[in-house]
């Protein structure tokens, strides 16, 4: 398929050729050798000693991957870090790898397996860190009231390294850094505080930003109370491939990847526009849950491009349809009990809305605003309720919004709309 106008549905390339503008993936040529790029990020480390040198002396060793919902090399991650500890003296017995849920579904051991490699998953044990199912250990509370609940394998532990992607994030304005450990791994007192509406709507908290962002702030504070000391952090392309890697302490990590690649995911463009056609790749495209953060990086953006009242078109097969973890569940039933979308966000504001809430919030936030549907979904039948439409193309969408208009539609596609963040120039 040539460059364009396309977008991602799951793994898939769908044509967009009503499109008046075109953003393509950001153009991050994969590293020419993953695994030197893994070696020579560990032997030149940002703002901390290198790993084999900060080990030595531990005896417990966790190691926080993601679970599946974001790509990533954790496995070829993995090797060189069991290499670099066991040059440190630890030995496999004291090392753990810990899948960080969050509040998805925990992991089978087939899946673990696989997210941690066939040969990791032979030397050393593997675990899920779940919000709501694992045992958590108390480590008192942030400066601004946080509840900090850990693991209490990652907690216990003398030493804590975490593998990560950076990529944009709606509330930490990226993801990676030190969000593995205190949200990937945090209990669900630590979600839920950190995640509450009134929070993640506060001045500061959005994405693309992390100067003078509480969330980020907050996350920070969180893993200071941890074993948290060393990160890997990769930036993925949108093939899939690691294009970049750095490792060290974890917000340096994280700070230097960002401000690599920043240009490549925060786009200025001519607005407004009355459709936008955003692509959603896998494995975001999974689910409705994951798929809908590109809807929210779309309008809740300082600057959004599209019209009020405009069509956000998310593409996105969604097999495994709303989620079906704990939050997600929750997330798709009260998005449904919402008589309107005000309602919902007046409701956020004034008490919790439980596991996965804050995502109904903000989708409400967005739904405010604009209409949403998705295209391609394989059983869309649970979208209607959560007030979202589906079509089965690109072209019965568009036609639709242009019946509406009564005019012909001013369209934008957004090849990769989870990482691609676009706005008014």
């Amino acid at each position: 398929m040539s460059d364009g106008p396309w977008v991602f549905r799951g793994a898939a390339r769908l044509p967009v050729p009503r499109a008046d503008a075109f953003e393509p993936p950001a153009r991050l040529l994969p590293a020419a050798d993953p695994d030197d790029s893994v070696e020579r990020a560990l032997a030149d480390p940002v703002a901390a000693p290198r790993l084999r040198q900060l080990a030595r002396g531990a005896a417990t060793v966790a190691v926080t991957i993601p679970d599946a919902s974001r790509p990533c090399p954790s496995p070829a991650i993995l090797e060189h870090l069991l290499d670099e500890l066991y040059d440190a003296g630890v030995s496999d017995d004291g090392i753990t790898v810990v899948v960080g849920c969050g509040l998805h579904r925990t992991t089978s051991a087939a899946e673990r397996e696989a997210l941690a490699g066939a040969p990791v998953a032979r030397r050393v044990r593997s675990e899920d860190a779940q919000g709501l199912e694992t045992r958590c250990r108390d480590l008192g509370d942030t400066s601004h009231g946080a509840p900090v609940r850990i693991a209490h394998r990652v907690a216990e532990a003398d030493l804590a390294v975490t593998v990560g992607v950076v990529e944009p994030h709606l509330y930490a304005g990226f993801s990676g850094g030190v969000k593995g450990v205190a949200i990937g791994c945090a209990g669900r007192e630590t979600i839920a505080w950190t995640h509450r509406p009134a929070f993640i709507s506060a001045p500061g908290v959005a994405v693309g930003r992390l100067t003078g962002n509480p969330f980020r702030t907050t996350l920070v504070e969180i893993a200071a109370r941890t074993p948290l000391a060393w990160a890997v952090n990769v930036v993925m392309n949108e093939r899939g491939e690691a294009a970049a890697v750095a490792a060290g302490d974890p917000t340096a990590a994280q700070d230097s990847l960002v401000q690599a690649h920043r240009h490549a995911w925060m786009r200025a463009v001519d607005g407004p526009f009355d459709v936008i056609v955003a692509g959603v790749h896998a494995p975001k495209s999974h689910n409705f849950y994951q798929a809908s953060r590109a809807a929210t990086y779309i309008g809740l953006v300082a600057g959004p491009v599209l019209e009020d009242g405009g069509l956000l078109l998310l593409c996105a097969d969604l097999p495994g349809g709303a989620g079906d973890g704990p939050g997600e569940q929750n997330f798709a039933k009260v998005l449904a009990a919402a008589g309107t979308p005000a309602e919902l966000v007046a409701r956020g504001l004034r008490e919790p809305l439980g596991p996965g809430g804050q995502r109904a919030f903000v989708l409400a936030r967005v739904l405010e605003r604009f209409r949403l549907a998705v295209v391609g979904a394989v059983d869309p039948g649970f979208l209607e309720p959560l007030g979202v439409a589906a079509f089965d193309s690109v072209d019965a969408a568009v036609a639709a919004a242009e019946a509406r208009l009564g005019r012909r539609a001013r369209v934008l596609a957004v090849a990769d709309a989870m990482a691609t963040v676009v706005r008014s120039r």
